[in-house]
């Protein structure tokens, strides 16, 4: 059983794109405060944490809820995401 999935994350804001393994049993509430630590741990220690942010599916354009596990999403492996 596959637990997690390898995604190209884009963050628009920074210029930057890396490969991000995220836990598909998780929200996407979960997810999006996982990246927020990513960006602070890994980018810039100067990054603000912005409440009202998203993840995006670049190839449908569909936003997706905060309040849903990953694995009842589309997001699979190589599935590229962008996180405003």
């Amino acid at each position: 059983m596959q637990y997690k999935v390898m995604c190209e994350m884009t963050f628009p804001s920074l210029e930057t794109t890396m490969d991000v393994t995220l836990p598909i049993n998780k929200s996407i509430y979960y997810i999006c405060e996982m990246l927020n630590k990513l960006i602070k741990e890994e980018i810039t220690s100067e990054y603000k944490v912005k409440e009202n942010s998203i993840l995006i599916n670049k190839r449908t354009g569909q936003i997706y809820d905060k309040n849903t596990l990953l694995k009842d999403t589309d997001i699979k492996n190589g599935t590229k995401l962008a996180y405003y």
